[in-house]
């Protein structure tokens, strides 16, 4: 072989190591990276549950877990929503659309998954869909109408959950689904385009595959300067939940509450409403 040939043999060989180290990497920060579990103490979590006048809970899960939730009572309950909320938060994160819930005569549920602030544990999609179900056994017994809201990684949560309870015959009573995705994965694929992420990701939260199966009016709210979750994930998702709304908001990013601002609130009322109409009848 010519001393060139074994030249590019060897920067071949350096550049493939690199390229498998590099996956390698990311496959072991997976868990970091989908569930990067905020910090706050015992303290911040009773302050702030004290000024929400919310009661802490500690449901367990079906495998043992205990975890750290809280229940916010409406004055004139018309049922109850179970929040799940993004991969960076905790309960007590957004008390604005808490006291807009409580005034709208919705009570709240909120846990957080496991691992995460107050809760035992380590998280993994399993363990939150586990958790989901120990979420949603507290507020049905509150209600019998209770709603899901999920946002960004909560949306993955939540439609699953969602479709569980229609597969058993026991649908919720609406679904909200807030800047998620139509799979964890895809949004991967598109994040690191590199790495062949298909192949390793253990959390793939394929809500796209399970959606079909909601038997649930729908909601799905997406801005359109979204640069973390495209929209685009929002009109897939759209398309696989029969019968969904969907509202797109121009300029409006990841992070913005948008279920909050006056299109996205006046959608959910229409949502609930239709909702409570048709149970009535």
């Amino acid at each position: 072989m010519s001393p060139w040939r074994k030249r590019l043999h060897r920067v071949a060989a350096v550049l493939v190591g690199a390229y498998l180290l590099a996956v390698g990497i990311l496959a072991s920060l997976e868990r970091q990276m989908v569930f990067p579990a905020p910090t706050v103490s015992e303290g911040w979590l009773a302050k702030r549950a004290k000024a929400q006048g919310a009661e802490v809970i500690a449901p367990v899960a079906e495998d043992g877990t205990r975890l750290y939730g809280w229940t916010i009572a409406a004055p004139e309950p018309r049922g109850v929503v179970v929040w799940f909320g993004g991969n960076g938060g905790t309960v007590g994160a957004h008390p604005d659309m808490y006291g807009r819930m409580r005034d709208a005569g919705w009570s709240i549920v909120q846990v957080n998954y496991r691992g995460y602030p107050g809760s035992e544990g380590e998280p993994s999609e399993a363990g939150l869909r586990m958790d989901a179900r120990a979420a949603w056994a507290v507020a049905s017994a509150m209600s019998d109408r209770v709603w899901i809201y999920g946002k960004s990684l909560g949306g993955g949560v939540a439609v699953g959950l969602a479709a569980d309870l229609s597969d058993a015959g026991h649908p919720p009573f609406a679904l909200v689904v807030e800047s998620s995705f139509s799979s964890l994965v895809q949004v991967a694929r598109e994040s690191v385009p590199w790495a062949p992420v298909g192949l390793f990701m253990r959390t793939r939260f394929d809500s796209v595959a399970r959606a079909p199966e909601v038997r649930a009016p729908s909601l799905v709210l997406h801005g359109e300067a979204d640069t973390l979750i495209g929209p685009w994930h929002a009109e897939a998702l759209s398309r696989a939940l029969p019968g969904a709304t969907t509202l797109t908001f121009p300029g409006a990013g990841h992070n913005d509450a948008l279920v909050t601002t006056e299109r996205g609130w006046a959608a959910l009322e229409r949502l609930l409403g239709a909702a409570e109409a048709g149970a009535s009848r």
